[in-house]
């Protein structure tokens, strides 16, 4: 069971802040000798496979890694263009690693915009008067949870579908969002939040940052998913951890 993705959406459908904490899992990953028999072109800036399914390899997958290093869009990591890389007999045999394409920063934004739609859609479409919207979502794979405030600010959850304990946490989202971004003077409401990682620092277990606002004053906190903390207390720095039921200061 885990947490996928987090959403915050301002009142007007704008993305105010994003996490994933979950990586997908690589479909693929196979050694190619030269000429590759798979078809891969550019798009979106990122290196797709357009031809040539097989060992799991599919139409649509996305190069995620070349030997072992990663790949962010057309680049690699140590800054290779993929293309021009995997054009050159001298560079093989070499190692690639296919999977699902990760979401830019424009298509997180655009997904927004669209559950903003879609959730006044169905206020609208709903028999009873006054309805809260889409608050749960579900599919086999996972389910999206939302809670909206009565401004109309949006906290969105994506977690597996055995995932207990989810309206206290949009309910925790919530109440960190008032304390450390409505009360921070240097905070303009409805903008986005950008934040720094503190790779998972202070935190024990499993554990996956939420977020750590970069401003120069107040206090300062992250989110961890750490199993079996139940210890409480509110001296600085306070750090927002979970037990898989509920979140908690721990």
């Amino acid at each position: 069971m885990a947490i996928f993705s987090v959403y915050v959406v301002n009142k007007a459908g704008g993305l105010i802040y994003q996490l994933d904490s979950y990586a997908p899992r690589a479909e693929a990953e196979k050694t190619f000798s030269y000429p590759l028999d798979l078809l891969l072109k550019l798009h979106d800036e990122r290196v797709l496979v357009a031809f040539g399914q097989r060992d799991g390899i599919r139409v649509g997958h996305a190069v995620l890694a070349i030997n072992g290093v990663d790949v962010n869009g057309k680049y690699t990591a140590d800054g290779k263009e993929v293309l021009e890389y995997l054009g050159n007999p001298a560079n093989y045999p070499v190692s690639i690693r296919f999977g699902r394409p990760r979401l830019t920063s424009n298509e997180k934004l655009m997904l927004a915009s669209m559950f903003h739609s879609l959730f006044a859609i169905g206020s609208q479409l709903s028999p009873e008067q006054g309805s809260s919207g889409i608050e749960m979502l579900e599919t086999d794979t996972f389910k999206l949870h939302c809670f909206q405030t009565l401004t109309g600010i949006k906290f969105v959850v994506l977690a597996d579908p055995r995932q207990a304990g989810i309206d206290s946490l949009l309910r925790k989202i919530y109440e960190i969002y008032s304390d450390f971004a409505l009360k921070n003077p240097f905070y303009s409401l409805e903008m986005p939040i950008r934040g720094r990682s503190t790779g998972g620092r202070g935190c024990t277990g499993a554990c996956t940052v939420f977020t750590q606002p970069s401003w120069a004053l107040g206090p300062s906190w992250c989110g961890c998913f750490v199993a079996e903390r139940r210890r409480l207390s509110l001296r600085p720095p306070r750090r927002l951890c979970s037990s898989y039921s509920a979140w908690q200061w721990c």
